[in-house]
């Protein structure tokens, strides 16, 4: 696909704000759409490529008319409100739906030949093997029976309209600049303090993909004509939580303790989490690049200088 401007949605978010990165360093010319009360704008890149309207997914009239004059080609939806782990069964996903279809209508109305977004791992539901996408989807949560439905219904009306769809399913993505409130994050802040963290036994098996390695995947979906379609987005790669933890422990400081095993597991506790992400490789001819040590150690070099 011939570059030129690009859509981003949800550009001031962690793994979005990586993408118009990720756009503008392939070329590309971006305009962001972006809510005027963001806390985030901070995250969005400086450069002369970058354009930014204000303006709220709910009320799309305000500024579909801007994106006219831009002309773009592709657009990249990754808003996306609730996605913290205390708002996944919040009523207020169903919002999303609408606003994200939204998106797909007006990608159509100014000239874009590809609407990609992201879905979620939280679409399949807990599964204790490799997943696929052939995999059955049983979501559990108000955040993955959403994503579902958009993902559903993103096929049919893009179908419709005559645009093409790229669907994203990500797992879990770590990286400088994430939000408080997961796994990693929070057990780096907690060990840079030199405290003693608690934590399950850890016996989980998890897929971590490093946020850069991510937006790459992703920009390329937009731009390979072979990319149409639903992709699993992870590493392909698991490690036990506690090899995790282990890792950035004894990057922090060897001698700390984490308390394995003080926290028992949830009831709804997913034991193992891991992408087949043969299809997206084939495709887009992409593959993780940053081995977790390497992440991590960045990561963890952010948010010490952050804190």
């Amino acid at each position: 696909m011939k570059k030129s401007m690009a859509v981003v949605t949800g550009a001031t978010g962690f793994i979005g704000s990586y993408v118009a990165k990720k756009l503008i360093d392939h070329g590309w010319r971006v305009v962001a759409i972006v809510r005027e009360e963001s806390v985030n704008s901070k995250r969005l890149p400086r450069h002369k490529n970058m354009e930014v309207i204000t303006g709220d997914l709910n009320a799309p009239m305000a500024w579909t008319n801007q994106l006219q004059k831009f002309q773009p080609k592709v657009f990249y939806h990754l808003a996306w409100t609730g996605v913290g782990n205390t708002d996944r069964n919040s009523y207020e996903q169903i919002k999303n739906i609408s606003s994200s279809l939204a998106t797909l209508k007006i990608a159509k109305e100014i000239g874009c030949t590809r609407w990609v977004s992201t879905g979620s791992q939280a679409e399949y539901g807990p599964v204790a093997n490799i997943i696929s996408e052939t995999t059955m989807t049983q979501p559990t949560t108000a955040y993955g029976h959403s994503k579902l439905a958009v993902h559903s219904l993103s096929k049919l009306f893009g179908e419709q309209l005559g645009i093409e769809v790229t669907w994203l399913r990500i797992f879990s993505t770590y990286g400088p600049g994430d939000n408080s409130g997961w796994m990693l994050t929070d057990l780096i802040r907690s060990l840079l303090k030199g405290e003693s963290p608690v934590m399950t036994a850890g016996k989980q098996l998890w897929d971590y993909l490093y946020v850069e390695d991510a937006a790459e995947a992703i920009v390329l979906s937009g731009e390979h004509d072979k990319a149409v379609g639903t992709f699993n987005l992870g590493s392909g790669r698991v490690k036990t939580i506690r090899e995790y933890a282990e890792i950035v422990k004894n990057i922090i400081d060897p001698h700390l303790k984490i308390q394995f095993g003080a926290l028992p597991y949830r009831q709804d506790q997913v034991m193992h989490l891991q992408a087949n992400i043969d299809k997206l490789t084939q495709q887009i001819g992409w593959s993780p690049r940053t081995d977790f040590e390497v992440g991590i150690q960045k990561t963890i070099n952010w948010i010490r200088n952050n804190s």
